[in-house]
């Protein structure tokens, strides 16, 4: 790993690679924990100046420009314009992705189209193929096995949560989304336990609402699992378990393809697990299906 970063996403690995012993840096330990305060809220460290920050981290001027200086920055103005740098790229996630597109507009249709499936299918088949066997069997055990399954996705993935909530519904009760509408998200968080499961799911550009909600759910107890895109991702950091599966590509926003092709095979390993109990739940939705006179 070169010194310094060159952006946010080293400045986590690094952070990450340190706390697991995986780099031998010099560093106290009122230090990391400072660093790792700073990469948890970045948009602190981009907003603040070194005074500030010294504040609210509890920690002086002079360790915030030595721990800069360790990680191989002149001072704190160039770390900080690391963290300004990340909040700019988050912010041009999308037109970025479209940019992208019209600079490669020599492709026919009918090659892009092509070009697109082969990225999308090398992607997730990457992925798909570094899951842990023990990471997927526990996110199946906690699908089957936890009292009550709360599920939640902001913007884009709100598609994928309601795909996994319907498809846990049938098989089993006591699943819903995690829900912020009418009295917000202190009420829903409030109703977590300890013997639940709140699946989270959310992809760069990660937005604050879905970490807040990881962050103080964690707080609450409960067993998080994070379905999210790459191990940098901050959901990592709250989750008990989490699985990556890409959400990246030539798609000028999250592409749902790898994501939806592991949940459908997720809520298949569910229903092995739950066995006759999933077919005795499914039983009882066709018959209520027919008393409704709807077709299934």
């Amino acid at each position: 790993m070169l010194f310094p970063p060159a952006d946010f996403s080293q400045l986590r690995l690094i952070t990450k690679q340190i706390q697991q012993g995986e780099i031998d840096l010099p560093i106290g330990k009122k230090s990391l924990i400072a660093l790792d305060k700073m990469v948890e809220e970045p948009e602190v460290v981009a907003t603040n100046n070194i005074v500030e920050l010294s504040t609210i981290l509890n920690f002086s001027p002079a360790s915030i420009t030595r721990l800069a200086k360790l990680l191989g920055f002149q001072g704190f103005n160039q770390l900080k314009l690391l963290f300004k740098q990340r909040n700019k790229q988050a912010n041009s996630f999308y037109s970025d992705k479209v940019q992208s597109l019209l600079n490669n507009k020599n492709q026919t249709s009918k090659e892009y189209l092509q070009d697109h499936f082969q990225q999308t299918y090398l992607a997730s088949k990457k992925e798909i193929d570094e899951i842990n066997q023990e990471s997927l069997d526990k996110s199946v055990q906690l699908l089957a096995k936890k009292h009550r399954v709360f599920i939640f996705g902001y913007r884009q993935s709100s598609a994928i949560a309601n795909i996994l909530r319907y498809g846990l519904a049938l098989l089993r009760p006591n699943v819903q989304l995690f829900v912020q509408a009418d009295h917000g998200a202190a009420v829903a968080l409030g109703q977590l336990r300890r013997d639940d499961l709140l699946v989270v799911i959310g992809s760069a550009p990660y937005s604050n609402i879905t970490l807040n909600i990881a962050m103080l759910a964690k707080k609450q107890q409960c067993t998080l699992f994070a379905i999210t895109d790459t191990h940098l991702s901050p959901l990592n950091d709250h989750a008990e378990l989490a699985i990556h599966i890409p959400t990246s590509g030539p798609y000028y926003a999250n592409s749902l393809v790898s994501q939806c092709l592991f949940i459908e095979s997720l809520l298949c390993l569910t229903a092995m697990e739950l066995g006759q109990g999933a077919i005795n739940s499914l039983t009882h939705h066709q018959e209520l299906l027919a008393q409704l006179d709807v077709s299934s």
